[in-house]
């Protein structure tokens, strides 16, 4: 496994080495508000490495995640006025939401891991949020599991090849309520329509739809 450190007694030191890591291009293990997650920097070799560690079908889009809303709004950009509303009242929070990749972004960390015209992408909240602060903005994202595989609560469930291809495992303990983020497609909503459930996980389809409206599931 790689080298595993406690974010309980973290040092600017080891903040510094695992900034590095990602901006070199390694794979680095974190926890977050849902899951544990494997971040690399959004570039083709590092991506290429993650999908190959997870055995993940190259198609299927990762998602980034940003260290606080106004950098996400200003990297995804001129999004539709419904779309931006319903993006502001669910981020930061344990939801993965798909928003249009605008053509203006012809290049540049939204299109390396989006997909079909759309990018998912994720703001955390507070505590988990305070790491991602310290880290290179955004990182593409996703559960430190194999393709098909449990998503890892605590840094004892991360599979071990998975481990061992990481430069630095982020040890934050066992994650409180542990579950997959909910995976909203909020594209719809430019067009009139209800934004979709695609994946129901830690925020109710219920509590989704208090935010933003009817959703279809």
């Amino acid at each position: 496994m790689a080298p595993v450190i406690s974010l309980a007694s973290i040092t600017g030191t080891d903040m510094a080495m695992t900034a590095a890591a990602l901006e070199r291009g390694r794979l680095v293990a974190v926890p977050t508000d849902t899951v544990y997650g494997i971040a690399c920097k959004p570039e083709p070799e590092a991506l290429k490495r993650l999908y190959a560690v997870k055995k993940r079908e190259p198609r299927k889009p990762l998602a980034l995640v940003f260290d606080d809303m106004d950098r996400l709004i200003h990297t995804i950009t001129r999004l539709p006025a419904p779309v931006l509303n319903a993006v502001e009242e669910l981020l930061p929070g344990p939801v993965t939401a798909v928003l249009p990749l605008p053509g203006v972004l012809s290049q540049g960390p939204a299109t390396a891991v989006g997909c079909g015209g759309g990018v998912g992408v994720r703001a955390l909240p507070l505590p988990a949020a305070s790491l991602f602060q310290r880290l290179p903005s955004p990182l593409a994202l996703t559960s430190a599991n194999l393709s098909g595989g449990p998503d890892p609560c605590s840094v004892g469930e991360i599979p071990e090849t998975v481990g061992e291809a990481c430069e630095f495992i982020l040890d934050g303990g066992p994650i409180a309520g542990c579950r997959a983020s909910t995976v909203v497609d909020l594209r719809p909503l430019a067009e009139g329509k209800p934004a979709r459930i695609l994946r129901e996980g830690k925020m109710p389809a219920d509590r989704i739809a208090d935010l933003i409206g009817p959703v279809e599931e």
